[in-house]
C-alpha cells in the first residue's frame, strides 16, 4: 500500500497488516484437533464413551521396559462404576486421555532465529505433504475437525458432516432452474419486435 509520507509529502510504501495481524491466534485444544486433550483422564466403556473422569492432577506416565501408559489410582466407586480394567501392581489403573494425539501430529522444539533465550515449536502434520514432498507446516493454525486423524475423532468428523450438509443446503438454495427452450423463444421474440 502506497500513503504519503507527513514529513516530506512524497509517496511511501506502508504496510496494510498490523502487528496484531500478524500474531498466530492462540492455540486451543478445542481449535487444534490435532493435539491430544488432557484436560481430564477417562475410563472408557466397550462403546469408547467415558464412564469415569479422572483429574490429570491424580495420573501418573508409568514406562517400564516393556509396558507403558497413563495410570491412575481409582476411588472405591471409581472402581465399583469401570468394572474389569485392567489393574498394575494392585491399585493403579489404566487411564487415557479425553482425546488422544493424533499419530501423524509432530513438534519440534527449536530456539528462535538463533536465540537460545528463545524457542518456539514446529507443528507438522505427518498425513499430509506439499508438492515438493515436505511435511504440511500446521503452526498455530486452528484446525476444527481432520478425517486423517488416528485414532479418529468423532467429534471432529461430526463437524465436518455438519460443514457439508450445510454446504449442500446452500448450493440447493442457489441453484436457479434454467429453461433453454423458453429462453430461447424469449430472445427470438425479443429480435422479432426490434426488427419488427
Amino acid at each position: 500500500m502506497v500513503a504519503l509520507d507527513p514529513e516530506s509529502g512524497l509517496p511511501r510504501v506502508v504496510s496494510a497488516v498490523t502487528m496484531a495481524d500478524s500474531t498466530a491466534p492462540p492455540l486451543e485444544i478445542e481449535s487444534f484437533v490435532c493435539m491430544a486433550d488432557e484436560s481430564a483422564f477417562v475410563v472408557r466403556d466397550i462403546w469408547g464413551e467415558p464412564l469415569i473422569r479422572v483429574d490429570p492432577s491424580r495420573v501418573r506416565w508409568l514406562e517400564r521396559e516393556f509396558d507403558y501408559g497413563w495410570l491412575a489410582e481409582l476411588t472405591d466407586d471409581e472402581r465399583y462404576t469401570s468394572g474389569s480394567i485392567p489393574v498394575i501392581d494392585g491399585r493403579w489403573y489404566r487411564v487415557e486421555p479425553l482425546r488422544h494425539q493424533c499419530r501423524h501430529y509432530c513438534r519440534v522444539l527449536l530456539d528462535f532465529e538463533g536465540s537460545s533465550e528463545h524457542s518456539t515449536v514446529e507443528r507438522s502434520c505427518t498425513a499430509q505433504r506439499t508438492e515438493g514432498g515436505e511435511y504440511i507446516a500446521l503452526g498455530n493454525t486452528r484446525i476444527y475437525a481432520c478425517e486423517h486423524r488416528v485414532p479418529r475423532d468423532f467429534v471432529s468428523e461430526q463437524r465436518l458432516r455438519k460443514f457439508d450438509a450445510e454446504s449442500v443446503a446452500r448450493s440447493k438454495k442457489s441453484v436457479v432452474e434454467w429453461d433453454g427452450a423458453y429462453a430461447l423463444e424469449a430472445a427470438l421474440a425479443e429480435e422479432e419486435e426490434k426488427n419488427g
